[in-house]
């Protein structure tokens, strides 16, 4: 019987081990070729494999860093000692599904994130802070507009829940809308005009109608350029949103072009503007260039001159572009406010 050969053409991936009729040291240097290279190709499969198992756990599971925290210290937002549930989407105060108009009275007395408003076109969301308000007094507002990226706004378990804590406590609402800015770098002061738009119509068909809202204590606080926003657009031309209360712009907050509003002479005489800002923001750092030293005394030399009789800058020494205490500085204001209402200094 004759043997059988297998047919010549592509080999099994064992046809490199040796046959008997090959010279012995041939037979050796091919083969040991062949098993540095079929090595080299398991450990390249190992480590795409290894490679694909870590993709695919990074997306299902988050680090424990990544995970919003349950409570968070104000310290570094100048309220040292406190601490406070950090509120957002999800989070342990989060009434957003109990939509008042869908649910009756009473849902919009909770915390709402991420709520959508549309005008004309414009879109854009906003959270609602009402979490622990006492609806039997009357409430104020406070709308904080955030900086350049709107952490404040993306990120509300932080900044805004150590001012949402400062408003609690003067029975306040605090409200954090997000720009309706989409183009490049997200900010207020860009396309002021439509954006101003988006938040008027906001305050006029959500905020006052879902709100019992005391409007002679109306607060606008921002920070960059948030605070540019203020300055150079709400007081600028449209100071009936303020009608009682005033406005904090943090690290910024320049003076407008011509204003297309008139103060009345009670505003003049009663609403407090206030700008706060670092010795060391002067646009050197790498990491911020706006130059709000400069911004914050321009608009505060411009209100002043308008005849606001309660406009006031403080300079922090030592303080850059990211170190205000943006809660104590709110905090502050309201505290002051709140004693000139009771007859105090």
């Amino acid at each position: 019987m004759t043997r059988q050969h297998p047919r010549r053409g592509p080999r099994w991936p064992w046809s490199w081990l040796p046959r008997r009729h090959r010279h012995r040291g041939e037979t050796s240097r091919r083969a040991r070729r062949r098993l540095r290279l079929l090595g080299a190709g398991a450990l390249a499969l190992v480590l795409l494999l290894v490679a694909t198992v870590s993709l695919l756990l990074g997306r299902d599971e988050e680090t424990p860093e990544a995970e919003a925290p349950e409570t968070v210290s104000c310290a570094r937002y100048g309220l040292d000692g406190v601490r406070v549930t950090a509120r957002g989407p999800g989070g342990p105060t989060d009434g957003t599904v109990l939509d008042a108009r869908v649910f009756g009275p009473g849902a919009e007395r909770q915390d709402r994130f991420q709520l959508d408003h549309e005008h004309d076109g414009i879109t854009s969301s906003y959270h609602v802070f009402a979490e622990g308000l006492d609806w039997d007094r009357p409430v104020g507002v406070v709308y904080h507009f955030h900086g350049d990226g709107a952490f404040e706004y993306e990120s509300p378990q932080y900044t805004a829940s150590c001012l949402a804590e400062v408003a609690r406590e003067h029975n306040m609402l605090l409200v954090v809308p997000r720009t309706p800015d989409r183009a490049g770098e997200i900010t207020w002061w860009e396309e002021r005009d439509l954006n101003a738009r988006w938040f008027l119509a906001l305050v006029e068909e959500r905020i006052e109608p879902e709100y019992d809202i005391d409007r002679s204590r109306t607060w606008l606080t921002g920070y960059s350029g948030g605070a540019q926003f203020i300055s150079q657009k709400l007081l600028a031309d449209h100071i009936d949103l303020v009608p009682g209360g005033g406005a904090i712009m943090m690290g910024g907050g320049q003076a407008p072009d011509p204003p297309a509003a008139e103060p009345t002479r009670e505003q003049l005489q009663d609403l407090r503007l206030r700008w706060d800002v670092g010795t060391e923001d002067d646009g050197d750092d790498p990491q911020a260039r706006f130059d709000a030293l400069s911004a914050a005394w321009d608009g505060y030399r411009w209100y002043e001159e308008q005849g606001f009789e309660r406009a006031r800058i403080r300079y922090r020494d030592g303080v850059d572009h990211f170190g205000l205490p943006y809660a104590r500085i709110l905090e502050r204001a309201l505290d002051a406010a709140e004693e000139d209402s009771q007859g105090g200094s």
